[in-house]
């Protein structure tokens, strides 16, 4: 077993704005992240990902509006529902909403935490691509020969999380710490 803590929350808006507003979507894309498809008139697809708060940790959605994720991603989310702050939208003020949140300690299986960190290295993959980063190059073989030092780093971080050591011995725990140091000469 995995601990893990679970993040059951709300979010408070004003009475005037419905749920279906964009400003629910704001919230959850600045939470989650999101992938933004940009079509061009020469028939060109582009596909961005914009990063969420959780984006670059690992995490699991058992439910609405709940969030099982490890430790070391509570203070982000925190931060998150007290300031507004985060990646996807640059608010210069918070706005005008709260979000009332509960947290319990949990314990979730090897299993479903490997398959969470699987999702966070492909989040990572997709957010390095989007940014036009060269994320890797990959060999006849299959396997990724070297990451060049920005998509290294984002794995280091990735890495240091404690749901990659405590699942260590799974495939994705493997992957993602070899990730981690292979940077291109």
């Amino acid at each position: 077993m995995v601990q893990a803590i679970l993040v059951q929350y709300k979010f408070i808006l004003p009475s005037d704005i419905k749920h279906s507003s964009y400003t629910y979507q704001k919230l959850f894309r600045a939470l989650y992240g999101y992938t933004q498809n940009v079509s061009k008139s020469s028939g060109k697809t582009y596909r961005y990902h914009r990063p969420g708060v959780l984006s670059s940790f690992p995490f699991t959605k058992p439910g609405k509006n709940l969030v099982l994720i490890p430790k070391s991603a509570l203070s982000a989310l925190v931060d998150f529902f007290k300031t507004g702050k985060n990646p996807s939208h640059e608010w210069h003020v918070k706005g005008d909403w709260k979000a009332a949140y509960y947290t319990d300690e949990r314990d979730i299986s090897v299993s479903d935490a490997a398959q969470a960190l699987d999702a966070a290295a492909a989040r990572v993959m997709a957010s390095l691509k989007s940014l036009g980063e060269q994320a890797s190059t990959l060999e006849p073989t299959g396997n990724y020969k070297g990451l060049s030092p920005g998509a290294s780093a984002a794995f280091a971080r990735l890495a240091a999380c404690e749901w990659v050591k405590e699942c260590a011995h799974t495939p994705q725990a493997q992957k993602i710490t070899a990730l981690s140091v292979r940077a291109l000469p």
